[in-house]
Order: structure tokens, then sequence, then C-alpha cells
């Protein structure tokens, strides 16, 4: 049968608002173009995944309001993606964003959704996993949710892959069950200590395998078998918010 992805993650609504420069405090801007639209890492990262054509689930939690119906409208357009919504109280996550003339990004992120899935709930998730699928996790949920979705993947013979987007302290714990750590060059640094090759200290830290990113730069690949450079496509940077969740995807 054909590779899995599963993703247990979070999403969000996108408030994104351009400006030419970011607010100070204590201002008021005005801004040039505002877009309302699903994201979140976990659903940036499940679409992605499904784009690239691998039969991809995400399971998210989501209100049953006017912005968990948004969601839910954006996943039913993307073919090639399943969504298991968990109902939940607290209003569905919101991310404000704002970005500035030079594609810089600033954000704020309501996580109150995120942290309501409980570690039975991320366990069960993955209770379709086997052998050759994959598990794709990320920062927003709770490291109790987070842990217990990559032990039951590590029981079903799948592989696990945590994206250490946002950076949570309890990440290095977990290491020792990841199969491949994808983190950006802050979170490496942060994650592994600052050492020079911040992707072998991953791989110290118990990771089998390790890709750090480093924007236009491009990434290296860490595995057992050495290090290796992979470059990033030359483009004219629009908007970087999400980049992180398609390489990840």
């Amino acid at each position: 049968s054909m590779m899995r992805v599963v993703v247990v993650g979070n999403a969000t609504v996108d408030l994104i608002q351009r400006v030419e420069r970011f607010a100070l405090p204590g201002e008021t801007l005005l801004c040039s173009a505002m877009v309302v639209c699903a994201g979140g890492k976990g659903m940036n990262q499940a679409i992605a995944a499904a784009r690239t054509g691998a039969a991809t689930r995400l399971h998210a939690p989501a209100a049953a309001d006017a912005h968990g119906e948004l969601l839910a409208r954006a996943a039913a357009a993307e073919p090639g993606l399943e969504v298991d919504w968990l109902a939940v109280a607290p209003p569905t996550d919101i991310s404000t964003i704002w970005i500035d003339a030079a594609g810089e990004n600033m954000i704020v992120s309501a996580a109150a959704a995120a942290a309501s899935m409980g570690a039975a709930q991320a366990a069960a998730a993955c209770a379709s996993l086997g052998a050759g699928d994959v598990l794709l996790v990320q920062g927003n949920l709770s490291q109790a949710a987070t842990a217990a979705a990559i032990a039951q993947a590590r029981t079903k013979g799948a592989r696990t892959v945590l994206n250490t987007a946002p950076m949570r302290p309890w990440m290095a714990a977990l290491l020792p069950g990841v199969d491949l750590v994808i983190a950006n060059a802050v979170e490496a640094a942060e994650l592994s200590g600052g050492s020079d090759s911040p992707e072998a200290a991953l791989l110290r830290a118990g990771a089998r395998a390790a890709v750090v990113s480093h924007g236009r730069d491009g990434a290296w690949l860490a595995t057992q078998h050495g290090r290796f450079k992979v470059d990033a496509a030359a483009v004219a940077a629009v908007d970087t918010a999400g980049a992180g969740d398609v390489l990840a995807g």
C-alpha cells in the first residue's frame, strides 16, 4: 500500500496584514492589504505534504465556530488531504501576522485550542499508522500529546518526524524517539547548545537524522553517513511566513 503521512498538530486562522514597516509601541499603522486564510504549522505542513502527492491525514483541534468552518472549507479544497477535526471548547486558534515591505514577518498566535488536545487523543490519531508510514509533529501541541503521538507511531513501526517550531524546552527530551528532526538555524543552536555543527549535535542528542535550514543559504542534512548540503532555489522573497512549514511538509 502507499505510504501515508499523518500530521498531528494545530490549525489556525491567519489574519495577515501587509505593512511598509512594523508598528512601534503605541503606534497605529494602516495596512496596505489584508488576507484571512487557513494556517497553523500543523495544517500548513499537512497541505504541503498532500501537495507532494502523499496520502495525508491531519489531526487538529478546532471549535465549531466561524473560524473552524473556514478551516474545514480550506481543507476540503485540498485533494489528497483528509482531516479529523478534534472538537474543542476554546475558540479556534487565530494567528495575527504582520508582513513588512522586505518580506519579514511578526506573528502572535493563540494556542488554547492546540493546548487542549490530550495525550490519549494524540495517540489515537496514530492508531492507523503502519510500517513505512510517517508521523509529522511540531511544537504547538503539549509535551504530553506530542510524546504520546511519537510513542504510538514508533509502536506501529512508522517513521517519526519532529519540526522544532515553535521551539519548546521539552523537545530535547523527545529526540531519542525521532527519526528526523527538522529545525532552522536558530532552533538548532538552541536545542544543541550552539555547537559548530548543530546537525551533528542533534544526532548526538538522539535523533537519527537532522535537517537544519538556513533560509536563502539552503539546508544541511546530517545522518550517520555524514553531512550533506542542499541549496535553496534563488527567489525574490515575497513572504517568509510558512516557508519552514513547506520544507517540513
